[in-house]
């Protein structure tokens, strides 16, 4: 079986240990995701697999030679380039068959008679055949569609922007179709729909290996079924089971770890009393022979139990059942890009944006917080209302700045203890505070604006992609603080296991204008799949509601879907 076996002894940076004792087998097959925490080098990882890197102490064993080819961003000598002809480039066998053919074309017009250049190029058409040389504009079409880009087949380069250029890289890696695929967060910064679509080609046409990096845990539960846990500067712990099973194996395997250490400790600590005790009397022999027993006794290493950042939320005790009311509005900066029928953000509601378009999201946001102008028409506030917005870019920080002076920024001014004791709470050191943030790792700087957040009291979270650049740990640390919030969330993410915790609505922009669904995210999918398209407020009319579910489905599963939604409408009044 082809495979590549990896074996990095030890990998420094400036005299640093970065990477040590990493051994293991990549077969052509494997569907592996590595999890690590923040600090561990992951992407270095990648870029000595794909052989970016090679001075350190290491060795890598291609059995085969497996091709393997590594997500970047894309940057073209090209810029010109059409992303069609950026996309073909991904065709390298067949773009070379077609020049060969175009040749021979050439030469047979020049020279007709000559039966061996037909002959020659008979042969070459059974290849290019073969190879499926005149298919591949419609597998360009197959996967520019499902990524979303297939209306900027015919734009250049130029004029297309970063997180479309992410999606033009990702589409081109799809086609390149390597033995193995190194993914270092292919779902950040696509849509929602591009990673479901990505899930599903994964699973049903990708028919060979992957290493995958993610923080999405979902995605990682659907599309694969080995996991690697990385540490720092400890070898790597190996479960066969997707992300969630990978979850309840390690809290087993940590439990008994951790009572294995516990009760030798418990021996030791009973052996020592007793060989102190006995030390200077007339059972000193007894004592050397237990010292020496113990001397001899096979330590048990304390598990590695990694730090978790605390996360907290300060809210007001000020609130209002009508948080926003927006009426006949349009939404945009300087044209509409989208209707607002009427809809209210009301108290205690947590409200999840779905979105199709990267640009709206963040004018939605901007003009709910009053830094855009509305349009056109009605956009009323409570008078009392207190926003804390977290921003996926972290704008609010200022980069050239320490982190002192980021909480000065917004009026906080604590002493020395006072700051270094908050900062503990998100795995900042008393050292870090005179530390400037554009020093600072994107996860660092992310745990920098919740700690700010923190002290600012609130009715109103506004949250853009809060669970970017936080690792595992960090996110369900996320998830239970928000859970204990009071008041009102309003949050951006495509993170559907974050979403799932925490949303009770969905505010949806789709065809031009925006819409309540009172479901969560497994349940408005639900919703798509069997082409429900009654309106929510359907549960006030029962009969409506019935007359509604029963055109669309089974009797039985009308009743199932009244039973748990009809639930949730009285739950929310």
């Amino acid at each position: 079986m082809k495979h590549l076996r990896i074996k990095i002894n030890k990998f420094e940076i400036d005299w640093h240990e970065i990477l040590n004792d990493i051994d293991f087998v990549l077969n052509e097959k494997d569907k592996i995701s590595i999890v690590w925490w923040n600090g561990v080098w992951k992407t270095t990882l990648l870029r000595i697999l794909t052989w970016e890197i090679t001075d350190f102490d290491w060795h890598l064993d291609n059995v085969w030679n497996l091709k393997i080819w590594y997500l970047s961003q894309i940057y073209s000598d090209n810029e010109d380039k059409l992303v069609r002809e950026e996309l073909k480039d991904a065709f390298t066998e067949i773009n070379k068959m077609d020049e060969e053919l175009s040749s021979l074309e050439e030469e047979m017009w020049n020279n007709p008679e000559n039966m061996d250049l037909i002959e020659k190029y008979t042969e070459k058409i059974d290849i290019f055949n073969n190879i499926w040389g005149y298919n591949y504009n419609n597998t360009i079409h197959q996967v520019a569609s499902g990524m979303g880009i297939f209306e900027l087949l015919e734009k250049p380069l130029t004029q297309i922007s970063w997180w479309q250029r992410t999606k033009v890289a990702l589409a081109k890696i799809l086609l390149e179709a390597p033995d193995i695929l190194m993914l270092d967060e292919p779902t950040n910064f696509i849509d929602l729909n591009s990673v479901e679509w990505l899930e599903n080609y994964l699973q049903t046409k990708w028919y060979w290996g992957y290493i995958i990096i993610s923080h999405d845990r979902e995605f990682l539960d659907k599309t694969c079924d080995k996991t690697y846990e990385m540490w720092p500067n400890r070898p790597i712990n190996f479960y066969h089971t997707n992300y969630s099973g990978y979850l309840k194996e390690r809290a087993i395997k940590e439990k008994k770890a951790l009572e294995r250490f516990e009760r030798q400790q418990e021996h030791i600590e009973k052996e020592e009393k007793l060989i102190n005790r006995f030390r200077a009397w007339s059972r000193a022999s007894m004592a050397k022979s237990r010292a020496k027993a113990l001397e001899k006794l096979d330590r048990v290493e304390k598990p590695y139990i990694p730090k978790t950042p605390n996360f907290y939320f300060d809210y007001t005790e000020e609130t209002n059942e009508r948080i926003f009311h927006m009426k006949e509005m349009f939404v945009g900066r300087q044209d509409p890009l989208f209707y607002i029928g009427e809809i209210n953000l009301m108290k205690n509601q947590r409200v999840w944006i779905v979105w199709e378009n990267w640009a709206w999201k963040s004018t939605l946001l901007k003009t709910i917080m009053w830094k855009i102008d509305v349009l056109d028409w009605m956009l009323l506030k409570w008078k009392w209302l207190k926003i804390s917005y977290y921003s996926q870019m972290h704008e609010e920080l200022d980069r050239e700045s320490t982190i002192r002076q980021n909480f000065e920024k917004f009026w906080i001014n604590y002493p020395d203890q006072q700051l270094i004791w908050l900062l503990h709470h998100y795995l900042f050191e008393k050292e870090d505070i005179e530390k400037k943030v554009k020093y600072l790792s994107w996860w660092q700087t992310s745990k920098l604006l919740f700690a700010i957040l923190w002290q600012i009291e609130s009715n109103v979270l506004i949250l853009d992609e809060p669970t970017n650049h936080l690792d595992y740990d960090s996110r369900e640390a996320l998830e239970k603080a928000l859970q204990k919030y009071k008041w009102t969330i309003l949050f951006i993410s495509h993170d559907r296991y974050f979403v799932n915790k925490m949303a009770d609505n969905l505010w949806l922009i789709a065809d031009w204008e925006l819409v309540l669904n009172y479901w969560n995210y497994e349940d408005y999918k639900y919703k798509k799949e069997k082409w429900l398209d009654f309106n929510a407020n359907l549960f006030d009319e029962e009969a409506q509601l019935n007359l509604a579910l029963e055109d669309k489905l089974w009797e039985k599963e009308a009743k199932r879907i009244r039973q748990k939604y009809g639930r949730g409408k009285k739950n929310r009044k």
